[in-house]
C-alpha cells in the first residue's frame, strides 16, 4: 500500500516540472532511447511476422491483435523506463538511487549499440522485401517455397464436394495488374472445372464478392460451396509470387496453403500444381486431361488474353468490342494460341444480343472463323464448341449438328457453365422445354450471383408461363446488377402477360433511369405500352414505322419483327423473319413471340417464312415437343394449349 502512496505521489508531481527539466529527465533516464528501440524493434518484428503468417495463411485478426498487444507494450516499456532504473544492484525504483551513483549514462550507451543494430535489422528487412523478387535473388532462391497446413476432415457421404475462387488481390503497386490477377484466378477456376465430380463456382458469381470484406460462411452460404480458395498475386519486373489458400466453409479450417515465388513464365506450371493440390486435398482426382502440362506461351499474349477475357465477361457492347481487339493483340504475338481464338470467338457470338453496331451474321461468322481455327490446334477446348455449336444453330439452322457439339461440350467438361448454358438454349429454342430446364438450372446453379445464367433460366420459366419465378429470377438479376437489360425486359414482359399496367409501366420508367439502350428499344417498349393501354392503332402505326426503319436497316430487324407480333401485325412479321433469314440473322430464335405458323394460318408472308428450309424442319421440331404456338397477349395468362 505504501510503495503505491508513494508511486501516486511522484506521479502528481512529474507535470510541475518545467518543460526543459522534464526533456532532460527523460534523457537521462533514458524513456527516449527505449521508446525508440522498442519502436524499431517493434516494426522489425511485425514485417517478419506478416510474412510468415501470409505464408501459412493466418486470419487477420491474428495479426491485429500482435500489434495491439505491442502498443500496449510500448506504453509498458515507457512507464518501466520512467519509474525504474538499472543499476549494478539490480531494478530500483529511479526516486531511489543518488544522481552520483546513477549509471543511466551506461545504460543509455548500450540502448544506443541496440538501437543501430535493430536499424541495420529494419533496412535489411526493408531491401528483402522490396528485392524480394530481384531475378539473382529468385535464382538462388528454393525452386517453390511451401507452407502447409493439412486437416483431414471426413468427406460427406452425401454432400457435393464444391469450391468457389474468389478473385485474387492484386498486391502490385500498379493498379493496371488487376486484369492480370483477376486472370490467373479465372485461370485456376478453369482448369478446377476439369475435376471430376467437383462443383466450381462460376466466375460471375465468385467475382461478385471482388473488394469485399465478407465471412467466409456468408460468402460459401450465397455461392453454395463448402469450400472456399483465395490468395493473392504479386508481379515485380520478371518475378511472381503467388500465394493460395484452400479454406473449408463450415469451420474456417485451412485444409491446405501454400506461397509459390517463380519467374512470370512458369505461372501456368503453378496454376496446375494449385489445381493438384487441392484435387488431392479434397479427395477426388484428376482427369486424364487435367495431369497434361498447361502449354507455356509468351507473356505478353498471356496478359493480353487475361485482360480480353475479362472484358468480353463484362458483356457490355464498349467491353466487348474492346475486349475484341486485346485479343487480336494477344493473337498477332501468338498466333497458334488457342484459348484466345475461343474466347474471340465468343466474343463475337454473343455480341449480336449487345449491339447493332456490325450485322449479326456477320458477327457470327467471324465466331465461326475463330472457333473453328481453336478446334484445329485444341480439340476437346470446351469454349471453342460450345461457340461453334451456336453457330451452326443460328446462321446454319442446324440444331442437330449443334446439340451434338454441346454435348460433347458438356461431356468434357461438366462444370462449364457456357455449355451448359448453351445446350440449354438450344433446348429452349427447339421447344424442348424440359431438357431446357435441366441445362438452365444446371448453368444457374454454377453460376448463381450471374445476371445472365438467371435470366436465361427465366426464359424457361417464361415459356412454361410461370410468370412468379420469372418475376423472382428477373428481380435477383436487378438486384446484382441494376442496369442489366434482359432482366429489366423480364420484369415488362410479366406485368404485360399479368395484364398490369400500372406495374408495367413503373418497370418501364426505372428501366429507362438505368439502363441506356438505342432508340429501337425505347420505341419498342412504347409499342408495348401503347398496346397495353388499348391504344391499338397507335402501336399498330409505331410497328409499320419500325419495320420501314428496319428494312432499310435503320433499325432493328427482330425487334421490329417482334413488335409486328405484338401488335397483330402477321404480314409485315413475316416479311421481315424472311429478310433476316436471307441476312442468316438467327437472333429470331428465341420462342416467345416468334413460335409457330400456326400463330397466324391466314398470313402468306408469315407462312412463307415458315416454309423456308431449316425454319419448316425447326417447326416440326417444335411441334414434336409439344410447344405450343401461342404467344401471350397483354392480359393473357393462361396455361398452355
Amino acid at each position: 500500500m505504501q510503495a503505491g502512496c508513494d508511486n501516486a505521489t511522484w506521479w502528481a508531481k512529474m507535470p510541475t516540472l518545467p518543460v526543459m527539466s522534464l526533456f532532460n529527465e527523460l534523457k537521462r533516464r533514458n524513456v527516449i532511447r527505449v521508446g525508440f528501440a522498442y519502436a524499431v524493434t517493434a516494426w522489425v518484428i511485425a514485417q517478419v511476422t506478416d510474412l510468415a503468417l501470409e505464408s501459412f495463411g493466418s486470419p487477420d485478426w491474428v495479426m491485429k491483435t500482435l500489434l495491439f498487444l505491442m502498443l500496449i507494450g510500448f506504453l509498458i516499456a515507457l512507464f518501466i523506463a520512467w519509474a525504474y532504473e538499472l543499476t549494478p544492484e539490480g531494478i530500483k525504483r529511479a526516486d531511489e538511487v543518488d544522481a552520483s551513483q546513477s549509471i543511466t549514462q551506461q545504460t543509455g550507451r548500450k540502448l544506443d549499440r541496440l538501437v543501430i543494430v535493430v536499424l541495420l535489422l529494419a533496412v535489411g528487412t526493408l531491401f528483402t522485401e522490396r528485392y524480394f523478387f530481384d531475378d539473382e535473388v529468385v535464382e538462388q532462391a528454393v525452386e517453390q517455397t511451401t507452407q502447409t497446413e493439412i486437416i483431414e476432415p471426413e468427406p460427406s457421404k452425401t454432400e457435393e464436394i464444391s469450391v468457389a475462387v474468389l478473385p485474387f488481390v492484386n498486391m502490385s503497386s500498379d493498379p493496371e495488374q488487376e486484369y492480370f490477377s483477376d486472370g490467373i484466378s479465372e485461370e485456376i477456376l478453369n482448369v478446377l472445372t476439369r475435376i471430376p465430380n467437383l462443383k466450381v463456382a462460376a466466375r460471375t458469381s465468385s467475382f461478385q464478392f471482388k473488394g469485399k470484406n465478407l465471412d467466409i460462411a456468408d460468402i460459401g452460404k450465397q455461392l453454395k460451396v463448402n469450400h472456399v480458395l483465395e490468395g493473392s498475386v504479386r508481379k515485380a519486373g520478371n518475378t511472381l509470387r503467388i500465394t493460395a489458400q484452400l479454406i473449408e466453409v463450415d469451420n474456417g479450417f485451412h485444409l491446405w496453403s501454400a506461397t509459390f515465388d517463380r519467374k512470370l513464365e512458369d505461372v501456368f506450371a503453378i496454376q496446375d500444381e494449385i489445381a493438384a493440390a487441392i484435387a488431392q486435398e479434397l479427395r477426388t482426382r484428376l482427369s486424364t486431361e487435367l495431369n497434361q502440362p498447361t502449354l507455356a506461351i509468351d507473356f505478353d499474349a498471356y496478359e493480353l488474353y487475361l485482360k480480353g477475357r475479362g472484358l468480353v465477361a463484362r458483356r457490355r457492347e464498349a467491353e466487348l468490342f474492346e475486349g475484341i481487339e486485346v485479343l487480336k493483340e494477344a493473337l498477332q504475338i501468338e498466333p497458334e494460341y488457342a484459348p484466345a481464338m475461343a474466347t474471340l470467338a465468343k466474343a463475337y457470338v454473343v455480341l449480336p444480343w449487345f449491339s447493332n453496331r456490325i450485322p449479326s451474321a456477320e458477327a457470327r461468322e467471324h465466331a465461326r472463323q475463330w472457333s473453328t481455327r481453336a478446334l484445329e490446334i485444341e480439340a476437346n477446348n470446351v469454349e471453342a464448341l460450345a461457340v461453334l455449336a451456336m453457330v451452326y444453330f443460328q446462321i446454319d439452322l442446324n440444331p442437330e449438328a449443334a446439340l451434338t457439339l454441346l454435348n460433347r461440350a458438356v461431356e468434357i467438361n461438366p462444370g462449364n457453365v457456357a455449355a451448359n448454358n448453351f445446350l440449354g438454349d438450344i433446348y429452349m429454342r427447339i421447344g424442348d422445354l424440359d431438357n431446357a430446364m435441366k441445362y438452365e438450372s444446371r448453368a444457374a446453379e454454377l453460376d448463381p450471383l450471374g445476371p445472365v445464367q438467371l435470366t436465361d433460366l427465366a426464359n424457361v420459366f417464361m415459356l412454361q408461363n410461370e410468370y412468379d419465378k420469372v418475376l423472382e429470377l428477373a428481380n435477383r438479376a436487378l438486384a446484382l446488377d441494376p442496369t442489366f437489360y434482359h432482366a429489366h425486359v423480364h420484369v415488362i414482359d410479366v406485368h404485360f402477360v399479368d395484364g398490369n399496367l400500372e406495374n408495367m409501366i413503373v418497370a418501364y420508367e426505372l428501366m429507362q433511369t438505368q439502363v441506356g439502350f438505342d432508340e429501337s428499344g425505347f420505341s419498342s417498349l412504347d409499342l408495348w405500352v401503347d398496346w397495353a393501354k388499348g391504344n391499338k392503332q397507335k402501336a399498330k402505326e409505331t410497328s409499320r414505322q419500325n419495320a420501314l426503319l428496319a428494312k432499310s436497316g435503320k433499325f432493328n430487324l427482330i425487334d421490329a419483327a417482334f413488335d409486328a407480333v405484338v401488335a397483330e401485325n402477321f404480314d409485315t412479321a413475316g416479311e421481315l423473319l424472311l429478310q433476316a433469314y436471307h441476312e442468316k440473322d438467327g437472333t429470331w430464335l428465341y420462342p416467345l413471340w416468334i413460335r409457330l405458323p400456326e400463330q397466324a394460318p391466314d398470313s402468306e408472308p408469315w407462312q412463307e417464312f415458315w416454309r423456308q428450309p431449316g425454319v419448316a424442319e425447326l417447326a416440326e421440331l417444335r411441334r414434336s415437343h409439344g410447344f405450343s404456338p401461342h404467344a401471350p397477349g397483354f392480359g393473357e395468362n393462361k396455361p398452355n394449349d
